[in-house]
């Protein structure tokens, strides 16, 4: 990239130190989720139900679905709603047979002008993915599950060494969103953080507080948004 592009600009704060190592200037330009009009598919919730986020990959979602399902069913406690991004998902979503009650919206993106609110929750089983950034910005407690093929994972293991595969774990250097990976992501341990999560007052302030930095972390910087970043490098 170095040798193709003048420059360019990030939205997280860790990134322009991956580059340290080139001449490629580098500049974090704030996240686009924090910025002005954006408005986020979730909201927190203490009174609303539990939201399961299996991802938006097939594959992914047929592995992890089935144990956050398992999970909110040990649980036993309100109801569930599942966020999906397309209908291709929506299919994989149905073919783990989920009870009937169990609510499917479609991920709606909303953006300044659109009236549609946000999903409330109260805590969250979610991926790794996009949408538990979501979830960690809006403050909702909740943990993450994630099964990858097992060859994959132990490939991944021996080639990729990082302490957390949450986004929003590893901005802030420590388990917002504790991780179940693989065989840890058990009904009984994804049930005990659901309890925790909605009936525990010190989990909730301490998500809030988490979701407070992170959206310091996070929010522009003094040299502008974005934009004044592009037009820097076309002045």
């Amino acid at each position: 990239m170095a040798r193709d592009l003048d420059a360019m600009a990030v939205i997280f704060p860790f990134e322009p130190a991956c580059y340290a190592d080139t001449t490629l200037p580098v500049e974090f330009v704030g996240h686009p989720f924090l910025g002005p009009g954006y408005v986020p598919p979730v909201a927190y919730d203490p009174a609303g139900p539990i939201l399961l986020l299996p991802g938006s990959r097939q594959q992914a979602v047929a592995r992890i679905f089935p144990r956050l399902l398992a999970g909110h069913a040990a649980f036993g406690e309100r109801e569930a709603v599942v966020l999906y991004p397309s209908g291709d998902i929506l299919e994989e979503l149905r073919r783990a047979n989920p009870p009937a009650q169990l609510r499917l919206l479609p991920v709606v993106e909303r953006r300044r002008g659109l009236s549609a609110a946000p999903v409330g929750a109260a805590a969250v089983l979610t991926s790794s993915g996009t949408m538990s950034m979501h979830c960690a910005l809006a403050g909702i407690p909740g943990a993450i599950s994630y099964r990858a093929n097992t060859l994959t994972y132990a490939i991944g293991r021996l080639l990729v060494r990082v302490e957390y595969l949450g986004i929003a774990n590893l901005i802030l250097g420590e388990a917002m969103y504790p991780e179940y990976i693989q065989g840890a992501a058990t009904p009984a341990a994804l049930a005990a953080e659901l309890r925790d999560c909605v009936h525990h007052a010190a989990r909730q302030t301490a998500t809030a507080a988490q979701a407070q930095r992170l959206r310091v972390m996070l929010a522009g910087p003094a040299t502008g948004t974005a934009a004044d970043w592009l037009g820097r490098q076309v002045d």
